[in-house]
C-alpha cells in the first residue's frame, strides 16, 4: 500500500510514518511518501497511485484543502484525510465540501492510523474487485465478438497473453498460481485447452516489466505462452486477441514450453500456419474423444506431412506435439506411413473411452462433490476465478439445462435416496441436501416427483413389500 504524508513539519512526518510502519505485516507491506508543501504532492500523486494521504490543512503556499481540491482530480481514488491542531468549524464545513475521508485532530493516535489504514484496505479491494469485474466482461465480450466497453479505463493500458497447454494431466489451476504475484493486474477467460489474459494497469512501464518477467520465465509441463504488445487502444487489444487465438497454432512447428511474441509470427507462410491449425483441430479431436474427427484430422496431417516446406526444420517440434498431446512414453516414428498407423492403434485404444480434460468438468465434479452444501453460482465464481455469467453459461452449454436445474435434480436424487435408504426424518433430509426450509423442499419434491416426501417413503415402502 503506497502512502503519502503531507505536511511542512519534518517531526510530524517522523510520527506518523512510525505509527503506519507498525500497521504492516508480510502480507500487507506499507510505502511511505513525504511531501512537505502542496506542490510537492501533487507531483508526487502523478508519478504515484496511493490508496491514502494524510494532509497538513495549513502549509507554506497551497493550503490542504486546495492541495486536495486540485489532487482529486489527478487521483480521484486516492481517500484523502484532513490533519490540523485546531479544531475550527469553518474548515471542517469545507472538508465535508471536498468529500474528504475525515477531519483528523493532531497529532493522529495508532488508533486513528489502523482505522485509516483497514478503511483504505478495504475501499482498494472493493475497487480492484470493481475493477476486474469490468476488464473480465470486456474480455469475455472480446471473445465472443460482443461490443463491450472499458468505461472509465479506456485509457489504461493493455496487453493480452495466451496460454496453451498440451498435457491434459496439468490442472489449469496450478498454471495459475504462478501469476499470483500479478492477480490485481489481470483477468482471465478459458478456452478449451487454452488461458487468455488480459492484463491492464493506468502505468506503462508497470507492464511492460511484467511482460518481460513472462518472457524470461522458464516453461515446462507442454506449456507455452504467447504475448501480444503493451498499447492504450482497446480495439488493438481486441485484434491482437483474435491474432493470438489464430496464431497460437504455431507452437506445433516452432516447439512447445516457449515464450512467443505476437508480431514475429504474424509472418508465417500461409501452408505452415493451415498444417499447424489443423494439428491443432487434430489436438481438439483427440481431447473430446471424438473418434471420427480425429481419424479424419489424421489422414489429413500425413497427407501433408511429406508436401510441406522444410520439413526438416521442423519436424522435431510437430512430433513433440503430437507426444505431448497423446502423452506418448516413446518418441514417435518419423516416417510418415509409421506414423499413421501410430495414430490409428492410438485411436483404437484410447479414443473409445470415456475422459474430458475441459476446465468445465472440474466445475461439474466440484458441483457433484458439493452440491449438499451452499452452493452457488457465486462461491463457484469465488471458487474457480470466472465471472458468475460465464460459469452459468459454461454449465448451461456442457449440461444442457440451467445450473439451478442442475443442482436440483441432485440434491432430488439425494433425497430420494435418504427416504428409502434412511429413517431420518424429512427436517433432517432437508439439511442434508442442503435446504434451509422444510417447506421450501417439500414444495420443489412435490414439483420433481407429484408428491410430498412422507407419500414418496411411504410408496416405496409399499412397493418393496
Amino acid at each position: 500500500m503506497n502512502i503519502l504524508v503531507i505536511d511542512d513539519e519534518p517531526l510530524i512526518h517522523l510520527s506518523i510514518e512510525k505509527l503506519l510502519l507498525s500497521c504492516q505485516d508480510d502480507f500487507h507491506p506499507i510505502h511511505v511518501h513525504h511531501a512537505y508543501t502542496g506542490l510537492q504532492m501533487l507531483e508526487l500523486l502523478k508519478e504515484h497511485h496511493f490508496q491514502l494521504a494524510y494532509v497538513d490543512i495549513k502549509m507554506p503556499g497551497l493550503t490542504g484543502l486546495d492541495a486536495i481540491r486540485l489532487g482529486k482530480e489527478i487521483s480521484p481514488d486516492t481517500r484523502y484525510y484532513i490533519m490540523t491542531g485546531f479544531n475550527e468549524f469553518e474548515y471542517a464545513k469545507q472538508a465535508i465540501r471536498l468529500k474528504v475521508e475525515d477531519y483528523l485532530m493532531k497529532p493522529l493516535d495508532l488508533k486513528t492510523i489502523q482505522e485509516t489504514v483497514r478503511a483504505a484496505r478495504l475501499a482498494e479491494l472493493s475497487r480492484l474487485r470493481e475493477r476486474k469485474n469490468i476488464f473480465r466482461k470486456w474480455l469475455e465480450g472480446t471473445i465472443d465478438r460482443r461490443e463491450t466497453s472499458l468505461g472509465r479505463y479506456e485509457s489504461c493500458y493493455l496487453f493480452a497473453v495466451l496460454i496453451t497447454q498440451e498435457r491434459p494431466d496439468i490442472p489449469p489451476e496450478s498454471l495459475m498460481e504462478k501469476l499470483n504475484p500479478y492477480q490485481d493486474s489481470f483477468v482471465s477467460a478459458f478456452s478449451g485447452n487454452q488461458i487468455l489474459l488480459l492484463f491492464f494497469s493506468e502505468d506503462s512501464d508497470a507492464l511492460h516489466r511484467i511482460l518481460l518477467d513472462l518472457s524470461a520465465r522458464p516453461y515446462a509441463d507442454g506449456v507455452t505462452c504467447f504475448a501480444s504488445s503493451v498499447t492504450a487502444s482497446t480495439a488493438e487489444t481486441q485484434e491482437d486477441i483474435r491474432r493470438l487465438q489464430q496464431y497460437a497454432c504455431l507452437r506445433v512447428i516452432h516447439g512447445l514450453e516457449k515464450f512467443y511474441y505476437l508480431t514475429p509470427l504474424l509472418s508465417c507462410a500461409p501452408e505452415l500456419l493451415q498444417f499447424s491449425s489443423l494439428c491443432v483441430q487434430w489436438q481438439d479431436a483427440c481431447l473430446k474423444r471424438d473418434y471420427n474427427a480425429f481419424t479424419n484430422c489424421c489422414a489429413a496431417i500425413c497427407r501433408r506431412l511429406d508436401a510441406l516446406p522444410e520439413k526438416g526444420k521442423y519436424e522435431k517440434h510437430i512430433l513433440a506435439f503430437f507426444a505431448a498431446v497423446m502423452d506418448a512414453e516413446k518418441a514417435l516414428p518419423r516416417q510418415t506411413e509409421d506414423l499413421r498407423k501410430y495414430f490409428q492403434e492410438y485411436a483404437m485404444r484410447f479414443l473409445r473411452t470415456a475422459g474430458d480434460s475441459r476446465p468445465v468438468r472440474t466445475i461439474v465434479r466440484y458441483i457433484q462433490d458439493h452440491f449438499c452444501e451452499d452452493l452457488s453460482i457465486a462461491s463457484l465464481s469465488e471458487q474457480f476465478g470466472f465471472s458468475p455469467n460465464y460459469i452459468s453459461n459454461l454449465l448451461k452449454q456442457e449440461l444442457g439445462i440451467s445450473y439451478n436445474k442442475y443442482i436440483s435434480q441432485l440434491r432430488m436424487n439425494r433425497a430420494k435416496e435418504l427416504l428409502i435408504s434412511t429413517n431420518q426424518s424429512v427436517k433432517e433430509i432437508t439439511s442434508a441436501c442442503g435446504y434451509y426450509s422444510q417447506s421450501h423442499f417439500t414444495k420443489l419434491f412435490i414439483d420433481h416427483e407429484g408428491c410430498t416426501p412422507t407419500e414418496f417413503r411411504k410408496k416405496s415402502q409399499e412397493a418393496d413389500g
